[in-house]
Parts: C-alpha cells; sequence; structure tokens
C-alpha cells in the first residue's frame, strides 16, 4: 500500500549515528533542507555505544606530551594493519581532516575530551583522543542538538524500502528519491523526492548473520557481536540493486578485548582496552605465557587467540587503572572483571600455572622497568609501573565488531557504479563504505572517518545538481 502524499526534500540521510548526523549537519550548513531517517525507536546506532575515542594527528595535547607523530605515520599504521588493501587517496583524506574535525567537534559542538592521549593497538604511538564520559553518546547528543538548531528533520522508526532510480543515462542510474515506511503494522510505503541527494549512513552489518555468512562463511555463525540489535545490511543490499560497487565484504572484524562472560558489548572492554593493554599483560592460561603484543592491531590478535583456541586472560593492577582512569565497580560487580589479593588466587581461579605466571609476571615487569619490551615489541609509557597486588583479571574472547567492506566511494564520498562512474546523486560514509581500512580497522579511526567522510557526503550532496532525464 503505498502513501500518494510524498515529501521532498534537497538532501536526505539515512542513518543517524556519527556518519549520518555529521552529514545532516553539513548539508543544512550548505543550505539544503535535510531529512534523516532512522528505523529504530531511538538515535545514535553503534555511535551511542561506542567509546567515541577518535584518532587525531597534531593534536595540542600530543605536542605537550612530546609525541612525535605525522601524517604518514599513521597512514603507515593504518596500510600495514590493513594489509596494504586500502585505497590510499581515501586514507589521506582521513588522516589530513582529523585535526580539523577534533576542533570543530570541541570549538563548534562543544564536546569535552579527557586532558590526555591514548594509544590504541596498531597505532606506532599515542594518539587516540577519548571523550570525557569515554562513549559516544554526549557526541551524539552534540549532533544531534547541531542538526536540530540548523531545522533538520529527524524521523525515527522509519526504514529505507527502497532507493528511486528515474533514469538510466548510458545504463548509469540517477537517483530522485527513496521509498520509505515506518516500523509500524501495516503502515503504508511513503516517497520522499530528493533535488540533491541520498546519503547512505547506515553502519555495518556485524549482526546480520546471514549477509554476513554470504561472504565470510570461515566465521562460526553462532560467533556473537558487539553491535546494536537489527544492525543488518539492508541499505547496502538496495545499492547493489542500483548498480553500486562493493570491495571488501570479506573482511570482518572481530574484536579481541570482549569478554565471553557477557553477551554483546558489554562492559570489559573499556578495561581491557584502556587498561589491561595499555598497563597490563595478557597469557595462555594453558602456559602462563604472553603470546603477543598487547597493543598488536585487531587481526593480529584475534588471528593469534583463535590460533590459541580458547579465552586469554588479561591481567592488570591498581596502577594501571589509575592511569587509565577507568572505573572498575561495575565489571567487579557484574563478575566479568575479578579481583585478587594474590597471584596465586588468580592463578588457581584461572587454571594457569602459578610457577610460569610468576616468572611472565617478573619479566614483563623487568620490561616496565626499562621501558622496552625486547619480548613482543611493546610500547610502554614513561609513567607505567610494575604489576603488583592486587591483580584483575578479565577473561577474552573475539566477538564480531565491524565490517571493512561496503560501498566503494571516492575523495567526494560519491558511491560508485560500474566503471567507477560515480551514481547520480548518490553518497555514502560510515562503516556503510569500504576501502578505507582494508583488511583491519585501527581502533578510534572508524569515529575519524565518520565525522570527516560524514561531513563530506553531506556538503556535496547539498551542491550537487540533479541532471534532468
Amino acid at each position: 500500500m503505498a502513501d500518494t502524499s510524498n515529501a521532498i526534500a534537497d538532501v536526505v540521510v539515512v542513518g543517524s549515528g556519527f556518519a549520518g548526523l555529521s552529514a545532516a549537519i553539513s548539508a543544512s550548513q550548505a543550505g539544503a533542507s535535510v531529512i534523516v531517517l532512522e528505523k529504530e525507536n531511538s538515535l545514535g546506532g553503534n555511535s551511542v555505544v561506542s567509546g567515541g575515542t577518535v584518532t587525531v594527528v597534531g593534536s595540542p595535547i600530543q605536542a605537550r606530551e612530546g609525541i612525535q607523530d605525522s601524517f604518514s605515520l599513521l597512514k603507515s599504521d593504518m596500510c600495514q594493519a590493513g594489509q596494504q588493501r586500502n585505497n590510499p587517496r581515501l586514507v589521506q583524506q582521513v588522516i589530513e581532516q582529523s585535526y580539523p574535525t577534533f576542533e570543530w567537534l570541541t570549538n563548534e559542538l562543544g564536546v569535552k575530551f579527557k586532558d590526555r592521549v591514548d594509544q590504541y593497538g596498531g597505532h606506532s604511538v599515542p594518539r587516540n583522543h577519548t571523550p570525557e564520559d569515554v562513549s559516544g553518546a554526549a557526541m551524539i547528543t552534540a549532533l544531534l542538538t547541531k542538526a536540530k538548531q540548523l531545522g533538520v528533520e529527524i524521523r525515527t522508526q522509519t526504514r529505507l524500502s527502497k532507493l528511486l532510480v528515474n533514469s538510466q543515462r548510458d545504463t548509469h542510474p540517477i537517483l530522485t528519491g527513496v521509498e520509505v515506511q515506518t516500523t509500524k503494522p501495516s503502515a503504508p510505503i511513503q516517497q520522499i523526492n530528493v533535488n540533491q541527494g541520498v546519503v547512505l549512513a547506515t553502519g555495518g552489518f556485524s549482526g546480520d548473520t546471514g549477509f554476513r555468512q554470504q561472504y565470510a562463511p570461515h566465521l562460526p555463525p553462532n560467533l556473537d557481536h558487539t553491535n546494536v540489535p537489527n544492525t543488518s545490511a539492508e541499505a547496502l543490499v538496495e545499492a547493489i540493486r542500483i548498480g553500486a560497487q562493493c570491495l571488501d565484504l570479506d573482511q570482518i572484524q572481530l574484536a579481541p578485548w570482549v569478554s565471553p562472560d557477557e553477551t554483546g558489548y558489554g562492559i570489559a572492554p573499556l578495561f581491557a582496552s584502556y587498561t589491561v593493554l595499555a598497563y597490563g599483560l595478557a597469557v595462555d592460561p594453558a602456559t602462563g605465557k604472553r603470546f603477543i603484543n598487547e597493543l598488536a592491531d585487531r587481526k593480529r590478535w584475534t588471528d593469534k587467540l583463535l590460533e590459541i583456541g580458547h579465552p586469554c586472560i588479561g591481567i592488570a593492577d591498581t596502577a594501571g587503572m589509575q592511569n587509565s582512569g577507568i572505573e572498575i565497580e561495575p565489571d567487579l560487580d557484574r563478575g566479568v572483571v575479578k579481583k585478587f589479593e594474590t597471584l596465586s588466587s588468580l592463578a588457581s581461579t584461572y587454571q594457569i600455572p602459578l610457577e610460569k605466571l610468576n616468572q611472565t609476571i617478573s619479566r614483563y615487569n623487568s620490561f616496565v622497568e626499562q621501558h622496552q619490551d625486547p619480548e613482543f615489541g611493546k610500547f610502554i609509557r614513561d609513567y607505567a609501573k610494575p604489576l603488583s597486588s592486587p591483580f584483575y583479571g578479565v577473561r577474552l574472547w573475539p566477538k564480531v565488531h565491524y565490517t571493512m567492506g561496503g560501498l566503494k566511494i571516492d575523495v567526494r564520498g560519491r558511491v560508485l557504479g560500474k566503471g567507477d562512474r560515480p551514481i547520480i546523486g548518490l553518497y555514502a560514509a560510515g562503516e556503510v563504505t569500504g576501502g578505507i581500512h582494508g583488511a583491519c580497522r585501527l581502533g578510534g579511526c572508524a569515529i575519524t572517518e565518520c565525522l570527516v567522510f560524514g561531513r563530506i557526503a553531506g556538503r556535496e550532496a547539498a551542491s550537487h545538481t540533479q541532471v534532468p532525464s
């Protein structure tokens, strides 16, 4: 059943996360009327439950701490982790716009960040900037506030049904609008005509097991994921239907710092990523030994964990938690993280050979005192301290976290079709796209990418003039 009362807008943005709201803001600031579509009842998607960390090169905090960073170093880190599958032009765009985007967040939107810089796995130096609430929620609130101030119309519980094309010029589609349907029972389909363009910012497909297994059958179909419910590929599939190219759909990232003792993303990742990986160590409970640089990229981490074949144990102490600033009480209350007064009690609980564990801790502590790790090459901060009791432990096992593949875009955020020609009027930003991260995404780079390309795609969509059919 179709609704004959069609709507119209200059730009329609599908998705209300970091990429979608950034696109809506930039399109509106460029003079376009904008409608944002969100299929869920609440806004923000995975962005709300993320840690909110952005990767930035050249921030004042880096300069204050004497951190030597550069565009070329981050590009090298991203492409090394991505196994050189990354599109270098897209990567360069993200890197060069990282600090201007950070300034936009802080100066124009008022987002508050911690007065420190963190280092995630795979990054050669600390360059990750974390919001005060260690969450994407405050950033989404700031983006949403700005969008509403600009008069952006936001529709929740409204799902994209179809991308509308009214012409095939040289077999190349020209986008003219969308069909949408609310999630209410028996809701009619409504058409929204667009004067200028549509921006797809619908995220990845980690929660879409059917689509995921179609392209990555090597993954166990029962593998848990960290995403919000209903994270799916429907918009991606619709773009493919009208001729959009995709790439790297088989490149699925697993998160190594999540716990099998809770479902979904849970609360353990904050403790694991900010405290264990940076200031503690991880051991194989079967051997009592370290098995990897705790700050290795996510692919190396998860590949090694899957090779071991069982959860590892992350270990940290009070000094590490003080350095990370992560509150541990919720983790302890849920029993996901456990506290131990002695190393022997930790070893007993996780069935680790005590003598081997003692040797591992002593050896690691000597590395901390020397501020270098000759065994695995871990970057050790100058102010890190040797581990001492009480100890904190957490079981870690991979879950599906992020999909590196998606729609093929150019540096203007235009979705590319046959022969790499842009599909007129169709843009995309964020996890729905592919080509930036290659085989492995480094932590913090996705949010930077969402913000950078969201702003680009929105601005480009608003400046586009439709070609008449």
